[in-house]
């Protein structure tokens, strides 16, 4: 497979969303050869898409035609990730390799699908990328994000500073749903994983980069109150460290984990796009 191959599904694909404009895939690597993998996180009940989700993985649910994993997965594609990790409940592993089939997936030169054995949680999620395929550095993605345009601004951002973790943030009317940025005067100074009373509108959103250190880091989390392994653990390290930073989302992004939302990702993709979304302003 060469570095630059024509786009055949993915690319088509994307055009189906307003702002993708990709046409051409590129295999994201540094100057010093490294190749950033690709980890999207595909687990979970998906008890808010009940009774939808009752017999199937909601990141598998019909979206115009095609998964909803679809388009999380070009996410990922269209910045040139070729090394891609798929992390899913045990008894749907079969499932998502069954579902992602063809063209869209010989576009990744490497494409795994593992099971979550253990660990709940977003982090805990991360850290089932075998250890023999670990290299970095990292972009994950959740499988139930869609954005409605190019991201390689932010992907060419981070590859200036590779040693450095960064978060992808949009604003929201009601963010007490997500993990929120405290930003004051263009800093970063906190980050709270649905807090009762939120200190701001600024949400971060399912798209991640993570420097080659991801998993020593991931490693050190501990259960919430929740019982899940949670990813702002991650980042309030990276954070300390004094090595996360943030870009806003120009386009439009959902989290299409909810019937409302879901509902709109279907009128913005497959129908009328000029619609709002009550629950997202980015």
């Amino acid at each position: 497979m060469t570095n630059n191959p024509p786009a055949t599904e993915i690319a088509s694909f994307l055009l189906l969303i307003p702002g993708f404009f990709t046409l051409y895939l590129h295999p994201v690597i540094f100057e010093k050869g490294f190749v950033v993998q690709g980890i999207i996180l595909t687990g979970g009940r998906g008890t808010r898409l009940m009774p939808l989700t009752k017999n199937t993985n909601k990141h598998l649910i019909d979206l115009c035609g095609r998964p909803m994993v679809y388009y999380s997965l070009s996410i990922l594609a269209s910045v040139g990730i070729t090394d891609l990790t798929l992390v899913t409940n045990p008894e749907q592993v079969n499932d998502f390799d069954s579902a992602i089939t063809g063209g869209f997936r010989d576009q990744f030169e490497q494409f795994r699908i593992v099971p979550q054995t253990n660990k709940p949680g977003i982090a805990g999620s991360i850290q089932m990328m075998p250890e023999e395929h670990r290299a970095g550095p990292y972009m994950v993605v959740l499988g139930d994000n869609i954005v409605g345009g190019s991201i390689s601004d932010i992907r060419d951002r981070f590859l200036k500073n590779p040693d450095r973790a960064m978060i992808v943030l949009s604003k929201v009317v009601s963010p007490e749903a997500f993990g929120v940025a405290h930003i004051e005067k263009g800093k970063l100074l906190a980050i709270e994983e649905k807090p009762e009373k939120a200190r701001s509108h600024w949400v971060i959103t399912g798209i991640y980069f993570f420097p080659t250190d991801l998993f020593e880091i991931a490693s050190q989390s501990k259960p919430s109150r929740r019982g899940e392994y949670e990813v702002t653990d991650i980042l309030s390290e990276y954070l300390r460290q004094d090595r996360l930073d943030y870009h806003i989302l120009e386009p439009w992004w959902i989290d299409a984990g909810t019937h409302k939302s879901l509902a709109e990702v279907k009128r913005k993709i497959c129908g009328d796009g000029d619609s709002e979304v009550e629950e997202t302003e980015g």
